[in-house]
């Protein structure tokens, strides 16, 4: 009996025993999780980045989306946290106005860069928040596109030539008017010169570019013409001057009309960029902060809007050209004078009349001529008492002609002289030296 009684307590005890073990075991369990639930509130988080500040050139989009901020060695799991992430900024965008050929304004359109300023991209997971300092600045000078070289006609005042129809500048930000050196230029001699053009965007940042002025001499003009340097853009969309001739009531307001005279260098002279200036089509690529090591495999499970989305692969798609001037090919050719013969008359002795005499009786009192005879002398003299003499008496002339030779000359009609031809007009040839990208990288 004392044998049941101690099995059946020995029983309880060992279940008991047990009961005890597991509670003990429960209780261990449930302290480590909550311990682990704790340290995970208290020591980790699940946005890391690996930069929070981020510096774009303006024209560069920047980016809004987390994966191209976090660091995925640091981070939770990125898979979750770029699908849970909301996104919220400042950033302001610049909006371009299309104009017509009237300065009407035709359409506004909003561009994926924002302005020049700074900003904030506030990112909130959770309960966790992060914030990125974005700061946008401008420190690309414009690029600058004109001819290699000019011909401007002889006596042609700079100060008033339409330089802004000729350039062209592209910058993101808005430029002020070109600063045009002339200093090394003498209009007034026929020859080629350096000339330097300079333009500023409202940032300050400056560019720069030499040309050559080539100095020619004016064509001929007739009654009511006036020689011009005429700016025109050729089949390849490239500007270019044109030495030509107009009728007065013709001339453009783009004309540079040159004068007759010599005319005096104003040195550095402004031109208006109004019709110049153009703004790039596209950004340049996209700013994102250095040392991003987001792995491939959770960018590709983001949204739309992922860093392999947003991330600029270079385009080499447009041409970076240079425009080579090809002089006009002459040659001489010699013309002879062009002359005739003239037939004239050489007088060697000009015509004259010679008198003619007879000789006369006549009175010497009364000078009463009684002709070469004499027949009435006697009467007169017993009438009168006077006496008369013989004496000579023009009674007419002898008309002589002139006396006169032939002689043959020769006449020139036109002087002999040699004359330049065109064999080949003068033309500018485009010519690529290489590509680059919107972002402005090049190769």
């Amino acid at each position: 009996m004392e044998n049941k009684k101690e099995n059946i307590i020995d029983k309880y005890l060992n279940t008991k025993k047990k009961k005890i073990v597991a509670g003990c075991l429960v209780g261990v369990l449930v302290i480590g999780v909550a311990g682990a639930v704790i340290l995970n509130n208290n020591g980790s988080k699940d946005l890391v980045f690996t930069s929070n500040e981020v510096d774009a050139e303006f024209g560069q989009k920047v980016s809004t989306n987390v994966a191209d901020y976090l660091d995925a060695n640091k981070s939770g799991d990125v898979d979750k946290i770029i699908k849970g992430t909301k996104e919220k900024d400042d950033l302001k965008y610049v909006t371009v106005t299309n104009k017509d050929e009237n300065g009407n304004v035709v359409s506004k359109e909003e561009k994926d860069y924002p302005k020049v300023g700074n900003y904030t991209i506030n990112f909130t997971y959770k309960k966790e928040k992060q914030s990125i300092k974005v700061t946008v600045k401008d420190t690309t000078a414009p690029e600058i596109k004109a001819p290699d070289s000019i011909d401007v006609i002889q006596y042609t005042d700079l100060s008033t030539f339409n330089f802004g129809e000729l350039l062209q500048a592209t910058d993101y930000s808005d430029v002020k008017d070109w600063k045009i050196d002339t200093a090394k230029v003498d209009v007034n001699t026929i020859g080629t010169y350096d000339l330097k053009v300079t333009i500023q965007d409202k940032y300050k940042n400056k560019a720069s570019k030499k040309l050559k002025v080539n100095i020619v001499q004016a064509p001929e003009v007739a009654e009511g013409e006036v020689a011009v340097t005429e700016v025109v853009t050729d089949e390849n969309g490239n500007k270019k001057t044109v030495v030509t001739k107009k009728a007065s009531s013709e001339v453009s307001k783009n004309d540079a009309v040159a004068s007759t005279s010599p005319v005096s260098n104003k040195g550095t002279v402004n031109s208006s960029s109004s019709a110049s200036a153009t703004k790039p089509t596209t950004n340049s690529g996209t700013s994102k902060p250095s040392g991003n090591n987001t792995s491939s495999s959770n960018s590709s499970n983001s949204s739309s809007s992922s860093s392999k989305g947003d991330e600029h692969k270079h385009n080499y798609n447009i041409p970076i050209t240079k425009t080579v001037h090809h002089p006009a090919e002459t040659k001489t050719v010699h013309h002879d004078a062009v002359t005739r013969q003239e037939t004239y008359t050489v007088v060697d002795k000009e015509a004259y009349d010679e008198p003619v005499y007879d000789s006369h009786y006549v009175c010497k009192a009364c000078g009463q001529d009684f002709g070469k005879d004499g027949i009435a002398v006697g009467e007169h003299s017993a009438i009168y008492g006077h006496s008369y003499e013989v004496k000579k008496v023009q009674t007419g002339t002898k008309h002589h002609d002139a006396v006169t030779h032939q002689e043959t000359r020769t006449v020139t009609v036109t002087p002999a002289y040699d004359e330049t031809v065109v064999t080949k007009e003068a033309y500018d040839e485009t010519v690529t030296t290489g590509y680059k990208c919107s972002c402005g990288a090049t190769k």
